[in-house]
């Protein structure tokens, strides 16, 4: 669970199960001392039924696949998607990313570059080879690269945009919507 801080800004990390509804957090910048919405309480405050959603409430999830190998990306990146409420898998390499893409067609492939077992050029190179995976979009990211020449290798690869895995959750989501086509 992803939580700012309301005095000075800052963003910070904590697991879910050790959050409990009406905890208060310590901001480790600031010291400001404030409470954290669960968001298990947030879910049951805002639920609608089906008969009464409207429109909007009943569009389909965006779905999603999430290749890398870092534990903690995966992570980060699930909660940063999370107000999007998509239908969401991952895998820590690009062999399990391929056949988790063959298998659930995603809208869209997040995916590393330096990934084991099959590097994310060729997992892209693999998903635009497959003509059931034509209009699957890819974000191809990465941590070390060098400006120009790796993001005009992963277009080159098939990739449909490109990001350093520097990014801000606002940026990133930007970047997603985009993609999705759920940005005005």
């Amino acid at each position: 669970m992803q939580f700012r801080c309301p005095q000075c800004g800052a963003r910070y990390r904590i697991r879910n199960e050790k959050v409990r509804a009406g905890a208060r957090v310590r901001c480790p910048k600031c010291n400001d001392i404030f409470p954290v919405q669960v968001a298990m309480d947030l879910a049951a405050k805002t639920s609608v039924s089906p008969k009464s959603a409207s429109p909007d409430l009943q569009k389909p999830r965006p779905r999603v696949v999430l290749v890398e190998d870092a534990r903690y990306f995966r992570e980060m990146i699930r909660d940063v998607l999370a107000p999007l409420n998509p239908d969401f898998h991952e895998a820590a390499d690009g062999v399990e990313g391929l056949r988790i893409i063959e298998q659930f067609r995603p809208d869209l492939v997040i995916l590393d570059l330096n990934l084991p077992e099959m590097n994310g050029y060729e997992l892209m190179r693999a998903i635009r080879r497959r003509a059931a995976l034509r209009d699957t979009r890819i974000l191809a990211m990465s941590g070390v690269f060098r400006k120009e020449v790796d993001q005009d290798a992963a277009q080159q690869a098939g990739a449909d945009d490109f990001i350093g895995k520097s990014f801000t959750p606002d940026f990133f989501l930007q970047r997603v919507n985009h993609l999705l086509g759920l940005s005005s």
